[in-house]
C-alpha cells in the first residue's frame, strides 16, 4: 500500500468520525486527501471498498495478533494468551463499532462490503477459525480439556468481547483497562470449564 492510499484511508476515517457516513462522500475524501477524486477511483472501486480498508485498518492489531497464535501453542498459559487476544478485540472492536453500525443502516453499502468480504475471504469468520484452530492445537497437547468443543467456544469468547465493546461504547461507558481486563480474564475462565457430563434422572 502506497503514501496515496494511506493517506486516502486516514482522511476517511478522520471524516467518517467527524462528519458521519452520510456527509462524507468520495469527494469530500480526496479533499481531505489532497488528491483528486479520479485518483481515489484508481486505488479504491468504489466507496465501500475504501470504507472497508478503514475498518479493517481499526482491526488491523486484532488480526495481527490472531495471526501469531500459532506460535504461542503451549507458550504461558492458555488463559493468558486468550485473555490477550480479547483485550486486543475489544480494543478493536471498540474502534470499529461506530462505522460498522453505520454500514448497517445503509443497505446498499451493507451489501457491497459482503461482497468484499467475501471475495477476500477476511470476515469475522476468519478470526474465529484462527481461535478455534489455536484452541484445537492446545487441546492437542492437552492444555485444554478434550470436551470443549472449540468452534464454539471460539465464538463465545469473541461475543464477549465484542459484546463489551459494544456495550460500552453506546451508553459512553469506557470501562477502565485493568477492570476490563479482570471481565475477559474471568469469560475465559468461564467459557474453558471441563463441561461435565449430563446426570439423567431415572
Amino acid at each position: 500500500m502506497n503514501e496515496t492510499q494511506h493517506k486516502l484511508i486516514a482522511a476517511a476515517d478522520f471524516l467518517l468520525q467527524e462528519n458521519g457516513l452520510v456527509r462524507s462522500t468520495t469527494r469530500v475524501i480526496a479533499k481531505q486527501a489532497g488528491v483528486s477524486e479520479g485518483l481515489l477511483y484508481h486505488y479504491f472501486r468504489d466507496k465501500a471498498e475504501l470504507i472497508h480498508e478503514v475498518v479493517f485498518h481499526r482491526l488491523r492489531n486484532l488480526h495481527e495478533t490472531l495471526d501469531s497464535l500459532p506460535s504461542l501453542v503451549g507458550q504461558n498459559t492458555v488463559e493468558e494468551n486468550l485473555t490477550r487476544v480479547l483485550e486486543i478485540a475489544y480494543e478493536a472492536h471498540y474502534r470499529a463499532i461506530p462505522i460498522i453500525c453505520a454500514v448497517f443502516s445503509d443497505y446498499k453499502l451493507r451489501n457491497r462490503i459482503r461482497e468484499i468480504v467475501r471475495e477476500r475471504q477476511i470476515g469475522p469468520d476468519r478470526s474465529i477459525n484462527i481461535l478455534a484452530a489455536y484452541l484445537m492445537a492446545e487441546q492437542s497437547i492437552k492444555r485444554i480439556s478434550a470436551g470443549i468443543n472449540a468452534i464454539s467456544a471460539a465464538k463465545l469468547l469473541f461475543a464477549s468481547s465484542c459484546h463489551g465493546a459494544m456495550v460500552d461504547h453506546f451508553l459512553a461507558n469506557r470501562t477502565e483497562m485493568h477492570v476490563k481486563h479482570l471481565e475477559i480474564r474471568d469469560a475465559v475462565r468461564m467459557i474453558l470449564v471441563d463441561p461435565k457430563p449430563s446426570v439423567h434422572l431415572t
